[in-house]
């Protein structure tokens, strides 16, 4: 009977443990899913919270909503390009947009005023000066030689040559200028000695000695000018006019006198070459402009040659040029203004139109055939109609106004940026200011919101919190004890007592746990067991004493008789001596205390 009972004991225990085992994972599980259910209810009700809750299906128009981002918005320009061709401004009711133009005109000029500007010079050390002499007076530059080969030192002097330089500074910095007219003449003379019908006069083509003895190129005179740069490079030197004699000396014609222009070149040569010395130098407003007499002395006399010029100069010299602020192509200058998003619950915008006022001080410039005003959304050009060309603007001190459908640029639920686009199509020069100005901008935005049907309420979020906390502590208690039960509460409890001794055993301290004597031990219980009954013995007694206040009779035999057949001596003694076996099994099996 004791085997079966024992293993009915043990299959009970087994089962209470499977359950508790059963029980913590369940929990486990539901604390897993109320946490994943807690979160995706916050955030539905959050959503709840900023969109608000939603109604029954339906569509409900919205708008039109009316800005006007001049006055209201902050405001700010945009330019890509060369900002130093424009000028933006704004006000609260108006912005404003100027082309900047520019022009101006330089002079270089040899005469009586400014000859003092001009100075002699020559560009190397080799070079064979006029030894006649040289100067600058109130006729010009100026210059003498002569040649004779029989004269000691005069052999190697038959090509001289003198330059005269003025430096021209500018007001502007012209890489932004172009130069668009140009004008240039210069005024030459010579005389040379009239020596008729001697062989070793200036020798001329067509001359009556023509065939005499030995020539080749004649005896000649090369005027030129030049431009260059400050320093005088070779590489950035020009020339724009020349003239070399032909007749100069000739008998026949009697021709020992000329004056007229020097030979020019066009105009576009010159611009050319002002623009190329100009973008040599470093500020890009300085330049030279030179002036040269070349001396050729042909030995055309076998015995000796004689060669007299007795004054070679320029009289006088003018380039003047004009040039106009460049305006560069794709400069593109913008208003614009960031706006808010149209948002909503499935939001459909349904209209959006654009309108502003716009007008130019003048009629646009011929130069530019294809710039025009453009409207962008979030970099999104407006093309759907043709844009605003400025050249087709006629002038009117009012504004005329631009009205743009914009709803296929325009998207729910983006903060975009609306801009108003002047773009400058071509490179033009402009010699004058334009301003472009605009105002009352208004954008109108019409939309839809369409609701669907309610969908079923979720529950507040703290419930599934509270339900969580809940479920969370139930399993970690259950868990707990769970591990206690395995760990320690599973055994008796002087064999909890046993397994802690057993456990301090091993440690350098005396063990906390303290072994019972076997005497000390029966003592205690048979006190123990003593005190219980006499605790019984007394409560009975009182009993039966009231019994017998009360009522007197059968009642007090009886009463009586019941405690005589419970509390004999005897059966106490009996009693106490079978405790006090059970306690005698019970210190056998307690092991003995260790020997310190």
């Amino acid at each position: 009977m004791d085997y079966f009972g024992d293993r009915f004991i043990m299959r009970s225990s087994i089962y209470r443990k499977i359950s508790y085992f059963l029980i913590f994972i369940i929990l486990f599980i539901l604390s897993i899913n109320l946490l994943g259910l807690f979160i995706h209810t916050d955030q539905d009700f959050t959503k709840i919270q900023k969109y608000g809750i939603l109604n029954t299906a339906g569509t409900e128009p919205r708008g039109p909503f009316l800005w006007n981002p001049i006055a209201t918005y902050p405001w700010y320009p945009d330019i890509n390009g060369d900002p130093s061709d424009v000028f933006v401004s704004t006000s609260p009711t108006q912005g404003d947009l100027t082309i900047i133009g520019d022009s101006g005109i330089k002079q270089v000029i040899l005469n009586t005023a400014t000859q003092s500007s001009w100075k002699p010079f020559n560009k190397s050390d080799l070079v064979v000066v006029p030894n006649q002499g040289y100067g600058v007076d109130d006729d010009g530059v100026w210059c003498s030689h002569n040649w004779n080969e029989n004269t000691d030192g005069h052999q190697p002097q038959n090509t001289p040559e003198m330059y005269w330089r003025t430096n021209v500074s500018l007001p502007v910095d012209m890489s932004d200028y172009k130069i668009t007219d140009v004008s240039f003449n210069a005024i030459i003379n010579a005389s040379v000695w009239p020596n008729v019908d001697t062989p070793g006069d200036i020798q001329a083509r067509f001359d009556y000695y023509d065939t005499i003895d030995q020539y080749r190129k004649y005896d000649f005179i090369q005027f030129y000018v030049e431009i260059t740069t400050l320093d005088i490079d070779v590489y950035n030197t020009y020339e724009i006019g020349f003239n070399q004699t032909r007749l100069l000396g000739n008998e026949s014609l009697s021709l020992y006198d000329i004056e007229g222009q020097i030979g020019a070149y066009g105009d576009q040569a010159i611009k050319d070459a002002l623009t190329n010395v100009l973008a040599a130098d470093p500020g890009h407003n300085n330049f030279t402009v030179l002036t040269g007499i070349y001396i050729y002395c042909e030995d055309n006399v076998k015995s000796a040659d004689r060669d007299t010029w007795e004054e070679i100069r320029f009289k006088s010299l003018n380039l003047t040029f004009t040039y106009e602020k460049k305006i560069d192509q794709f400069t593109a200058v913008s208003w614009n203004q960031d706006l808010d998003e149209v948002n909503g619950t499935n939001v459909r915008i349904t209209d959006a139109n654009l309108e502003f006022k716009y007008k130019l001080d003048q009629n646009w410039t011929e130069s530019s055939q294809n710039s025009q005003i453009r409207v962008y959304v979030n970099d999104r050009k407006y093309d759907d109609e043709p844009p605003i060309i400025l050249i087709d603007y006629v002038y009117s001190t009012e504004f005329e106004v631009a009205q743009y459908n914009i709803t296929s640029k325009l998207l729910p639920y983006e903060n975009f940026t609306l801009s108003i686009q002047v773009y400058l199509a071509e490179d033009f020069e402009l010699d004058h200011n334009i301003t472009i100005s605009i105002t009352d901008v208004y954008l109108n935005i019409s939309y839809t919101e369409t609701f669907p049907d309610s969908p079923v309420p979720i529950p507040e979020p703290w419930v599934f919190f509270a339900l969580l906390i809940a479920v969370s502590t139930a399993a970690v208690c259950l868990g707990g004890y769970f591990i206690a039960y395995q760990r320690i509460l599973k055994y008796p409890r002087p064999v909890r007592k046993v397994r802690k001794f057993k456990r301090t055993l091993n440690k350098s301290s005396a063990p906390d746990v303290a072994i019972m004597p076997r005497d000390v031990a029966f003592k205690k219980s048979y006190n123990r067991e003593l005190g219980a009954s006499s605790k019984l013995l007394r409560l009975k007694h009182k009993e039966s004493k009231e019994v017998e206040v009360g009522e007197k009779g059968e009642l007090t035999k009886l009463t009586d008789e019941s405690l005589g057949k419970k509390l004999n001596s005897d059966k106490l003694i009996n009693q106490s001596l079978e405790k006090k076996g059970e306690l005698d099994k019970l210190v056998d099996k307690q092991p003995e205390k260790p020997e310190p």
